[in-house]
Formats: C-alpha cells, sequence, structure tokens
C-alpha cells in the first residue's frame, strides 16, 4: 500500500538517527573517547528488554544527547525530514519535556526547541506536524513528579496551537495504582488541552478501563484490551481511537507478527491506526509496519481504513483533517 501516511504515535527520543546520537553522545562527553560507534550500537541495543522498568532505560541514555535547545531543535528537524521523505502528511510526535532539563533547561525551553525544529522543516517539507508532550510515570507512585507533570500542563498549554497540541502519559505503567494520575487529567481538561494515554501496552489490560475513566481522547497502544471481553467490548463500543504499534510490540515481547492482535482488533470494530511508537528499537518505520501487516493478512481496505482512522483521531481541525483526506490516492 503506498499512499500516502498518518503517523500518530512517535517518541523523538526513540526515533533519532544512531549515528547523530553517537557523535552528539560524545560531543557532549556522556561517551568516552575510546567508545566506537560500534561499541555504541551494542551497548544501546543489549538495553532492548522485555516490558519492565529496565526496559526504559535505553531511553535514558538517548536523552542525554537532548539536554540543549540546539540538539532538541536539530534532533527534530532531522526526523520530521525523514518522515516527509518517507511519504507521511502528517505525525504527530511526542517527547517528555521534563526529560530535557538535566543541563538546566526549562520546560517550556524545551517544548520551544522541538516545535521551532518541527516548524523549520515543515517550512521545507511537505508535511504537518503536532508536538505532543508526556507526562510521565516515575517512582512508586503519581506523587514522585507531580509537581514536573505540572509544570508539563503549564508548559503545553502556552505552547498549545502554536506547535503543541495535546498530552500524553508515558512511562513503566505498572508502578502504581494507575487512576492516581486521574487529577492530572482532570486540570488538562480544565485548560482543554486535549490528551492521549499509554495503556494497555505492558500486561494489564485492566488499566484501558482506569484510563477510559479519565476521558482520553485516545488510547496508546491499548492492545491488552483483548484480555477480557468487558475490556474489548468497552474499547469497540466507545470508538476509542487506538494507537497500535506492532513491530514495538512484538520486539518488547519477543513474539511475531502473526500472533500480535491487531487483526483481532479490526474484525472486532475497534479504531485502529497504525504506528511506529520509535524507529531505533522497532527498527522500523511506518512503510515497514503497513508492508508487515499486508503480509499476515491484514486487508488492502482494512489498512486504509486504519490510514482514515488516523486522520479522524488526529490532534488538528476539521478543516485541516479534510486537507489531509483530499492528498489521499486511495
Amino acid at each position: 500500500m503506498n499512499a500516502a501516511k498518518v503517523e500518530l504515535h512517535l517518541h523523538l527520543d526513540g526515533s533519532l538517527n544512531i549515528k547523530w546520537a553517537y557523535q552528539k553522545l560524545l560531543q557532549r562527553n556522556v561517551l568516552d573517547t575510546t567508545t566506537s560507534f560500534e561499541d555504541f550500537y551494542d551497548i544501546l541495543y543489549s538495553m532492548n528488554k522485555e516490558h519492565t522498568a529496565d526496559n526504559f532505560l535505553k531511553f535514558d541514555l538517548l536523552c542525554k544527547t537532548l539536554q540543549y535547545e540546539e540538539d532538541l531543535y536539530e534532533a527534530t528537524y532531522n526526523l520530521v525530514e525523514l518522515l516527509s521523505k518517507k511519504g507521511l502528511i502528517y505525525a504527530e510526535i511526542r517527547f517528555a519535556s521534563q526529560q530535557h532539563c538535566l543541563e538546566g533547561l526549562s520546560q517550556k525551553q524545551a517544548l520551544k526547541a522541538v516545535i521551532d525544529g518541527a516548524k523549520a522543516a515543515c517550512e521545507k517539507y511537505p508535511i504537518k506536524i503536532g508536538i505532543i508532550n508526556c507526562l510521565m510515570h516515575k517512582g512508586n507512585s503519581a506523587a514522585f513528579n507531580y509537581k514536573e507533570n505540572i509544570e508539563t500542563i503549564l508548559a503545553t498549554e502556552e505552547y498549545l496551537g502554536q506547535g503543541a497540541v495535546a498530552l500524553d502519559l508515558a512511562g513503566y505503567e505498572n508502578n502504581c495504582d494507575f487512576k492516581d494520575y486521574g487529577n492530572l487529567f482532570e486540570v488538562a481538561r480544565v485548560k482543554n488541552i486535549p490528551y492521549t494515554i499509554h495503556a494497555g501496552e505492558m500486561g494489564v489490560g485492566s488499566h484501558i478501563m482506569d484510563a477510559l475513566e479519565m476521558k482520553p481522547y485516545r488510547i496508546g497502544h491499548g492492545i491488552n484490551c483483548i484480555q477480557d471481553e468487558t475490556y474489548l467490548k468497552a474499547v469497540v463500543d466507545k470508538q476509542i481511537p487506538l494507537e497500535v504499534c506492532v513491530s514495538s510490540n512484538i520486539k518488547s515481547s519477543g513474539d511475531n507478527y502473526s500472533r500480535h492482535p491487531i487483526r483481532q482488533l479490526i474484525e472486532a470494530g475497534a479504531k485502529v491506526t497504525i504506528n511506529t511508537d520509535n524507529i531505533i528499537f522497532s527498527k522500523s518505520d511506518l512503510l515497514h509496519e503497513y508492508a508487515m501487516l499486508e503480509l499476515i493478512g491484514v486487508s488492502e481496505k482494512q489498512l486504509q481504513q486504519c490510514t482514515l482512522n488516523a486522520i479522524d483521531a488526529a490532534f488538528i481541525s476539521e478543516e485541516e483533517k479534510n486537507k489531509l483526506r483530499g492528498q489521499l490516492s486511495f
């Protein structure tokens, strides 16, 4: 399927150019100068573990390349350029501004740098970009980084409609009571900031029901709704868009494409969108995702509907959605 593509779930820190990241880590004295690129590659991928809290340490290393405004700007510009060259017409890139303050940046400065990088690339390439800012699961309760998460909401509020399009909740979802984060989304709703929530990615299907109580516009991953007919029915009945990331899921679980539940979700009537999650650790891009899904029997009509679902679920105006629909060739 060679039609134009739309991506809603792609993490900046997990989608860097690896060679660029290596050079930045050397430049910023994070890596010892004796570390070869091959050594760095081995370090990076040895950290690609199954769904445990340790799995997220791999992102900490990459985040160390993104602690200065110029680096955030450049990384975002490079990613938008790549996405456009891959045929994407719209993408939402997410990052967590609170993860980029180790060298003195404020969250607002970090968010602005990413927005500016995206805008500069969009001026040169035929693609539109929205930036999603992530609240984070950290520590053993939502109180652990509550202050930082509130700052994330405030930074997003300031740049909403100026490049920022929504909030997310990311990180290791099994570290505490999922619903503890509900009051953060109450703040977001008061401020009219739309949001998606990572839920049901890491083995706990009931998190999807918890997330639905927090009234998200979409759910990141959501695949473990298949663990219980009640969860699946709720997802289908509410037509909550699911940001499904097949390669990412199977490479973290050690499973294979044919056993991934995406076909079950589509056939049940869930509103599925197809995404990459992260280019580095998934070793994938959106073209590869669609190609692999064709191989396991997802029909062209179903793939087309997933693209239309993504446009429907995008954090943009109806006028902008109609423009995207007009760029599709099916």
